[in-house]
């Protein structure tokens, strides 16, 4: 017997869902039951959370059960990426929690070979099918019917509806959390069974299954420009190479910096000096994007193909490579060239750090015991000009809840722009006007300093 529960969730007059919890849900004029398209009301009680029921008080018991769903859905087709777990092994013996997955294209409520699934996403590595599992709700297929389509499909059960309250309840289970999901059909990607590494290499990336033999051939996200200029590289001399690496760098090889001769396990893997191919690297993904406004990512699997298309990588030394170009970034990363983004063991991403320096002085600092309430995050925000959506309101009040981000205000003030699609000005002046950030530097104890020498 399904429990009976508030609605939480709803469709506006054009279909968007909405939560009652919304900021904004008391300005919009109506809303409609996902599961019988009746009208709603919302409720808003002193104590308690806000929450929805019909105007007519119509009987309609699966009213919140659907309405979950359709708001995981919703949530799977904005955020575009779900953590996911690894195969065969248990979330809390794991190394690592999970993997992450993303997506460009999706779709919800479709068949596939006439069995009817939740949510389909186009993936880098292939489809995935994804169930939404809701306790008291039928399910849309059998897990039989979907693991016998052969598509990978990940399982997720949400919590009932009475213990989610708004869309950071739903955020938190349905994309971050990995123990209430389960694999229908494995996903190669998360499996740990291929090609594993020797125990002391455990954190260097592993050959990617289903790759293809020849690693030098082009792939379908190659431009053929690029892969024109990068094959015809790749038939120079290594000292016409070398002209071309000392234009790209601005600099004769004489005067280039540290940061492209650093000692990496594999760095033989592309037959040329080290200082030859992490030069081409660093130019390439560091250097020309100096002058952007926004922290530019850089991919594990990006800087790999980049390099394999203009060396010569013999079919022994793929494995090296990808050590050594995996080595190579993080190394960088310890310099403090890059930041972490995302640290997938397979496909690590990361943030041009130096590219922040555009939007903030290298004077500020976070102010100490930083702290920030919806209430100033709600005028501020409007008053610089942003538009926070509901998925990051949670993410900035935790953010500044008598603590800040470890990463330095010129970094942060650059991804939140980019999340929040601002000019990194506006964001800066919202940090400034909230006291998040000082000009005043961070000054030492006197045994602290004592202690530097």
């Amino acid at each position: 017997m399904a429990k009976a529960a508030h609605i939480v969730f709803a469709r506006d007059k054009v279909a968007n869902v909405v939560a009652a919890s919304d900021f904004f849900a008391h300005n919009r004029p109506a809303f409609f039951c996902v599961a019988c398209g009746k009208e709603l009301r919302r409720n808003a009680p002193e104590t308690g959370f806000p929450y929805f029921s019909h105007v007519d008080r119509t009987s309609c018991r699966l009213a919140a059960h659907y309405a979950l769903r359709a708001a995981a859905q919703h949530v799977l087709m904005e955020s575009r990426f779900i953590k996911v777990p690894i195969v065969g092994v248990a979330p809390a013996t794991a190394g690592i929690q999970g993997l992450l997955v993303q997506w460009t294209d999706c779709i919800a409520d479709i068949k596939v070979i006439h069995v009817p699934v939740d949510f389909v996403a186009e993936t880098a590595d292939g489809q995935l099918i994804i169930d939404i599992s809701i306790p008291g709700l039928g399910r849309t297929a059998a897990r039989e019917r979907i693991a016998k389509l052969e598509v990978p499909a990940l399982e997720v059960t949400l919590p009932d509806p009475t213990r989610v309250k708004g869309w950071a309840d739903l955020r938190r289970c349905l994309l971050h959390s990995v123990d209430n999901k389960r694999w229908i059909y494995p996903f190669a990607k998360a499996d740990t069974s291929a090609s594993p590494l020797p125990a002391e290499q455990w954190h260097a990336p592993a050959t990617t299954a289903g790759r293809a033999a020849d690693a030098r051939a082009p792939t379908s996200w190659t431009s053929p420009l690029a892969f024109a200029d990068n094959a015809f590289f790749r038939q120079l001399r290594w000292a016409d190479q070398l002209d071309v690496l000392q234009k790209q760098m601005g600099l004769p090889c004489g005067q280039w910096p540290s940061d492209v001769d650093i000692d990496v396990r594999g760095e033989s893997a592309f037959g040329v000096d080290r200082r030859g191919w992490q030069a081409d690297a660093f130019s390439h993904f560091v250097m020309r994007t100096a002058t952007e406004p926004t922290a530019a990512e850089i991919a594990f699997s990006d800087v790999l193909k980049y390099l394999e298309e203009r060396y010569w990588v013999e079919p022994n030394q793929e494995a090296a490579a990808r050590k050594a170009v995996f080595y190579y970034l993080q190394a960088l990363a310890g310099r403090g060239v890059l930041s972490p983004l995302i640290e997938d063991i397979e496909e690590p991403t990361y943030l041009v750090t130096h590219s922040g320096a555009a939007v903030a002085d290298d004077e500020l600092t976070w102010t100490a015991y930083a702290m920030l309430s919806a209430s100033q995050l709600r005028v501020l925000s409007v008053q610089a000009g942003l538009r926070v959506p509901i998925d990051l309101v949670q993410e900035l009040l935790e953010s500044f809840d008598d603590c800040h981000p470890s990463v330095p205000v010129g970094l942060y003030v650059a991804t939140l722009a980019r999340k929040l699609h601002a000019p990194p000005g506006s964001v800066l002046a919202f940090l400034k006007d909230a006291g998040l950030v000082t000009d005043a530097p961070v000054s030492l104890p006197p045994s602290s300093q004592e202690n530097l020498f």
